[in-house]
């Protein structure tokens, strides 16, 4: 047998179809699909087909004869992207799939263009270029007769790309496959030379050459027009939020943007970016191993320095951990009207800075150093990003362009979910936007609009930028498994159940959503359906269910839910609730759509262009409305398998690496626009 290799979207199924349409020749197929089946007698074949990298078949045929296929990068990445869109991930968006199929992390998408070329190249007895086999196949195919035995054709067979579209192709499609008619069409799409030109982003052609140009030009393919900066961009980005002990949507954001880029900027050199997490300066160093786990408070001491900061942490984690204790011990003995008053005498007084000095002075003298350090340091930088406005109060003195990412304007629209010093600190850091000229980052058109609305920030300085979730963590796939070990833990009931996730605060509306639940229940006693609330307790929870019962059987307080729990709990459910009275963006909204989940939110702010046809928009003033949304989603089956299908489309719209790559976009608007 001979080897018939390529990277996907290459050529290789026309390919297959000429030698079967003119030479008679049958061929297999080699592959490690867990989801495909393998033919048991491959090996028998005369030709099989593969994509996989040479060091990864089988050993006893590893040293086969073998002819490689070689396409333009370009044209097969783009393929690749469609591809995966109409017939692997129907759906799924077609730059969030090139933009993977980039990167090809980890070794995905067959080791990458590059190291699946370099590879192959290296072993193949033949290498033919798909731009040649376009031109004259049976010349092409002919080369075969080198490495084993070929009939003389059959030139009248010979099949074009149309004909293999609109037929019923061996391979591909038609019968024995699992390709309907109209998958067929789709998997035979053009094989046309250079049409990558109109369909490849310009903020994706420079990292696709970055990433592969050097093996594209070494075979021959066209260099796009793409000038080398001539001098690196400079951005620092203020991260302490990274060593936060919350769990918040923030930390998540930075989170999310720090991988990014950790991925990203290894092929894009330009870019100096470094972090300062209030404690340490990191600088993303390009095409090393970067910057999560150097950047990670757990990781393993690499020196004194890294010794030093392991012990302030400590010392300041100690400090923190005895005041929450005292916190939680008065908090249970003291009666809660007492306590209340208390609480909001303690943030209005002098204790609070009192003990956020001595918070201060345990992190020594090296903190003090290495704030000064970054106040230095933004001499030197092109562009300061914050994630929070509130972060903006420490940044009066510099001059350095700002960018600014605002989340939401809750502070403007629901003062009364807020503590007087957030709500200071927060109209503190919108104002300074406006004195300091600085750009901002909205994470959705419905933020955007507001900070145009209520502030003074013309329009060439507001960018949008979505947020995501994170679509190796929350997945589909999780709805196939046994869930029993989830219940047991978090004490849950066997039964269908609807789940709402949030802290538990005044502006989440779980009020209303309890009740509309409870109405539920009561016109359908015999339902085996619960309602989980899942999240922890915030501010003003005592607030939330004033005058509720929630002495019911049938609903679950589960507390915080650890991540990598969580994507269980959503593909398990029938809906999530998330039925908010605002939201800056809604991370919840996506995490559940991700797993094929309908969800049911408020039809105000940025909800609904986030959750879109993935979910049912209700008013979450209305009880009524939201009960009827719960009815309607538990008992209508085809409605419900309508809105998973819808739900992960939409979520597939969003990626935290397009936000990453377009982040970088708006960085270099805003160094641009000083």
């Amino acid at each position: 047998m001979i080897w018939l290799a390529s990277f996907p979207r290459s050529g290789n199924t026309f390919f297959r179809n000429v030698l079967f349409e003119v030479y008679g020749i049958e061929s297999s197929t080699y592959h490690k699909d867990p989801n495909r089946t393998l033919d048991d007698d491959y090996q028998k074949y005369a030709v099989v087909k593969t994509h996989e990298l040479p060091t990864l078949l089988p050993k006893k045929y590893r040293d086969c004869p073998s002819v490689y296929i070689i396409r333009d990068g370009r044209d097969s990445l783009v393929s690749i992207a469609h591809h995966r869109k109409d017939i692997v991930v129907p759906g799924s968006d077609f730059f969030n799939n090139l933009l993977h199929s980039i990167l090809a992390q980890k070794g995905s998408f067959f080791g990458g263009w590059s190291e699946n070329v370099r590879q192959w190249t290296a072993k193949a007895d033949i290498v033919i270029r798909f731009e040649d086999l376009i031109e004259d196949p049976l010349r092409e195919i002919e080369k075969l007769r080198s490495i084993m035995d070929l009939p003389e054709p059959n030139k009248e067979k010979l099949p074009n790309f149309k004909s293999l579209k609109f037929g019923t192709p061996k391979y591909g499609g038609g019968k024995g496959t699992k390709f309907s008619s109209t998958q067929t069409k789709l998997h035979f799409r053009k094989g046309k030379i250079g049409s990558w030109k109109d369909e490849l982003p310009p903020k994706l052609e420079k990292l696709l050459w970055s990433r592969n140009g050097s093996m594209l030009e070494k075979w021959g393919y066209e260099k796009p027009q793409i000038q080398p900066a001539k001098v690196k961009k400079k951005v620092l980005i203020e991260a302490s939020k990274l060593y936060g002990f919350d769990n918040d949507g923030i930390k998540r954001y930075l989170t999310e943007l720090v991988a990014g880029f950790s991925i990203i900027l290894p092929y894009l050199p330009e870019w100096e970016v470094t972090l300062y997490d209030g404690r340490s300066m990191k600088r993303f160093d390009n095409g090393e191993e970067n910057s999560l786990e150097k950047n990670n408070p757990g990781r393993e001491f690499r020196g004194k320095e890294d010794e030093e900061n392991a012990k302030n942490d400590a010392s300041v984690f100690n400090y923190e951990h005895f005041l929450l204790s005292i916190k939680g011990t008065i908090k249970n003995t003291m009666p809660d009207g007492l306590y209340s008053r208390l609480s909001e005498y303690y943030k209005r007084g002098p204790f609070r800075k009192f003990l956020f000095n001595i918070r201060t002075n345990l992190l020594g003298i090296k903190f003090r150093k290495v704030k000064a350090n970054f106040f230095e340091q933004l001499k030197e930088v092109d562009l300061l990003h914050i994630p929070l406005p509130q972060h903006l109060t420490d940044m009066k003195k510099t001059k350095v362009q700002k960018l600014v990412t605002v989340h939401d304007l809750t502070h403007q629209f629901f003062p009364q979910y807020h503590t007087s010093t957030n709500i200071k600190l927060a109209n503190d850091g919108m104002k300074r936007i406006e004195d300091d000229k600085a750009h901002v980052i909205a994470v959705s058109q419905s933020t955007l609009n507001d900070v145009q609305k209520h502030y003074n920030i013309p329009s060439d300085r507001l960018h949008l930028c979505y947020e995501a979730a994170n679509d190796v963590l929350f997945h589909p796939a999780k709805k196939k498994d046994n869930i029993d070990w989830l219940r047991k833990n978090y004490k849950i009931p066997n039964g269908r159940y609807l789940m709402c996730l949030s802290t538990i605060e005044p502006r989440k509306n779980i009020k209303n959503t309890i009740l509309a639940f409870l109405e539920l229940k009561k016109e359908n006693p015999d339902w085996d359906l619960i309602l989980l609330v899942c999240g922890k307790k915030g501010w003003k929870t005592e607030d939330v269910f004033q005058d509720t019962s929630l002495d019911h059987k049938d609903i679950i307080f589960t507390g915080f839910i650890d991540d990598f729990d969580l994507p269980y709990f959503y593909a398990h459910a029938e809906a999530l609730c998330y039925i908010s009275h605002y939201e800056g963006f809604g991370l919840p909204l996506l995490e559940a759509m991700y797993c094929k989940t309908p969800v049911l939110y408020g039809n105000n702010s940025s909800m609904p262009e986030v959750a879109g046809e993935g979910g049912i928009a209700v008013d979450p003033n209305n009880i009524s409305a939201i009960k009827e949304s719960m009815y309607e989603i538990v008992t209508n089956k085809e409605l419900r398998k309508q809105k998973r299908k819808a739900a992960f489309h939409q979520a597939s719209k969003f990626s935290w690496l397009k936000m990453a790559l377009e982040t970088l976009e708006i960085y270099d608007k805003a160094i641009a626009n000083k």
